[in-house]
């Protein structure tokens, strides 16, 4: 649920499985976490899908340029903005 929440909401993530990554796992022993999922944003943790934290959070979204279809990160809370795509120069506007 959590990778699915993070993907429809254009958040770019790292996953990191416990189960598969002992120093994953060690991470959370050494922090005292025991919940997952857990979210490290920023200096900020997250235990737990708290989907409106997260989200209050986390400083940008993910959006696909309408020409070429590159990733780029943009800013959230700054209403309509101006996008250049860094690999083909098209131009388009992003509400976010």
């Amino acid at each position: 649920m959590a990778k699915e929440f993070l993907s429809r909401s254009n958040i770019h993530f790292k996953e990191r499985n416990i189960h598969e990554d002992p120093a994953a796992m060690r991470e959370l022993q050494q922090r005292n976490i025991s919940g997952v999922p857990t979210f490290f944003i920023g200096s900020d943790v997250v235990i737990g899908l708290d989907k409106e934290r997260v989200l209050k959070l986390v400083d940008h979204r993910l959006v696909q340029c309408e020409s070429c279809g590159q990733n780029l990160r943009v800013p959230t809370g700054k209403g309509n903005i101006q996008v250049t795509c860094p690999k083909c120069s098209h131009k388009f506007s992003v509400s976010t």
